[in-house]
This record gives structure tokens, sequence and C-alpha cells, in this order.
């Protein structure tokens, strides 16, 4: 995987994060803007990343919250695709931009 260590931009249209893949199993999210306001949520996680294809990866990680994360990081196309269950059980999915920075 020759994307470790790299940060990319995420961007949903009404949420915006910074990713930074540090290993293998390792990701630090920065959740920068939420509903139109600056936030600074930043948490470590354990992931598993699974290659799809050159390219392409299924992520997934637990947040401490109990927030349930699976994405499909698709580099080639600069789009992720994100679905999380939260812990009072909704499930929600957005498609946005990945771009690195």
């Amino acid at each position: 995987m020759n994307f470790i260590g790299k940060k990319f931009e995420v961007d949903f249209g009404m949420a915006k994060a910074i990713l930074h893949i540090e290993s293998e199993t390792l990701l630090t999210f920065t959740i920068t803007e939420k509903g139109g306001e600056n936030v600074n949520v930043v948490e470590t996680v354990q992931t598993k990343m699974t290659e799809l294809r050159p390219q392409l990866y299924l992520v997934t990680w637990q947040e401490k919250s109990g927030t349930t994360v699976t994405q499909v990081h698709d580099y080639e196309n600069e789009t992720v695709y994100s679905n999380w269950t939260s812990p009072d059980g909704e499930f929600n999915n957005l498609k946005g931009a990945l771009k690195g920075i």
C-alpha cells in the first residue's frame, strides 16, 4: 500500500475531514467542518484496510463513541463512499470527494 503516511481531505459537502493514514492498521481523522460550522474533532482508530483492486480500498473501523464506519476509498477517481451506524442504531451514508493533501 503506497498511501501509508499520507493525508487526504474528504469533502461530503455538509462535512469535511482530514484522514491521515498512519499505517495499514491506524488512521487518524480530523473532522474540520460539520453542518457549516468549523469544528476540530480528532480521533485515532484501529482500521482494517482491504485492497479491492489497485487504488480501491475497503476501510473499516469503530470509534470510541461506538460508531461503526465502513468506507470505500477510490483513490483513482478521488471518491469516498462512507457508511456508518451511530451508537443509537441510526444508519447513514454519504458520497464525497477524496483528495491528497
